[in-house]
């Protein structure tokens, strides 16, 4: 297969450099998807079969690879990719988005609008939102917030909150690209951000609906939610919106006039109040 890394730059991070190992010979936007998606089945082990709850579909996208010494550079990656989320921890501005990153840099390359917000804009936009105490309606009793992006990309604005929020609160993110809803599940999973939820839809249609993908510490894993009506965030999100009234019946609301055209007064109406 032709590389799609030519144009490239090798990135400094061993992350970086296994996956454009894999992409030197297969696409690079299917390796760096085919990795997630065995990532997240990777992380997701049933304790009594001690195999992934998505064994299936681990094994059919390895499957692709089998002819090649290069699949043996997914569990490579991923052991690179947990080194440098551990080592970036503690870098104060520039966050832990390792999957983000290299997904803005080499596979979206800004097209359709994918640039991620910079992580130091994330922090303060969290600082400045965040509220100590949260009280119902009745001002009696605390309760978690519900913090969601409905533009999520790849988690970053979530996992900011998350830091200077806490791990009381409940985080959510809805994105329309199915591979940065992927990236953030992983990236809430590896964050210990547990009891959330992403959901890959259009946050502007309540009731559009792929996929998605809800963060689990008791089991552990990341589990998909493949029915809309099973998934929290999306019920949420879809009662959120205002009621719509139900529209009348095409033809409902109109009235003949059965007078002739010359007895009936002249309509001096602008043609634009019919739009």
């Amino acid at each position: 297969m032709k590389s799609n890394t030519s144009d490239s730059v090798l990135s400094k991070n061993k992350f970086s450099e296994s996956i454009f190992r894999i992409g030197s010979r297969f696409s690079l936007h299917k390796a760096f998807d085919d990795f997630l998606t065995l990532a997240i089945a990777a992380c997701t082990q049933n304790p009594v079969t001690k195999k992934s709850y998505y064994e299936d579909e681990y094994l059919e996208t390895i499957a692709y690879y089998k002819d090649s010494e290069l699949r043996h550079e997914f569990p490579k990656a991923f052991a690179y990719l947990i080194t440098e989320m551990e080592e970036r921890l503690g870098s104060g501005g520039l966050g832990n988005d390792v999957l983000g990153e290299f997904f803005e840099t080499n596979i979206s390359n800004g097209r359709n609008g994918q640039f991620f917000t910079p992580y130091p804009i994330c922090q303060f936009m969290a600082s400045i939102t965040h509220t100590d105490r949260v009280s119902d309606i009745d001002g009696q009793s605390d309760r978690p917030l519900r913090i969601l992006d409905p533009s999520c990309g790849s988690g970053r604005m979530l996992l900011a909150a998350h830091k200077r929020n806490g791990t009381q609160h409940r985080y959510y993110g809805i994105d329309i690209d199915r591979v940065c809803v992927k990236i953030t599940a992983l990236n809430l999973f590896l964050n210990g951000m547990w009891h959330n939820e992403v959901m890959c839809a259009n946050a502007l249609m309540p009731d559009d609906f792929v996929i998605a993908y809800h963060i689990s510490l008791f089991p552990l894993g990341i589990f998909k939610i493949e029915v809309k009506e099973h998934s929290l965030l999306w019920t949420l999100h879809r009662e959120s919106f205002p009621v719509r009234e139900k529209k009348k019946p095409v033809g409902e609301s109109i009235v003949l006039d059965e007078r002739p055209i010359n007895e009936r007064p002249k309509d001096t109406s602008s043609q634009l109040v019919l739009f």
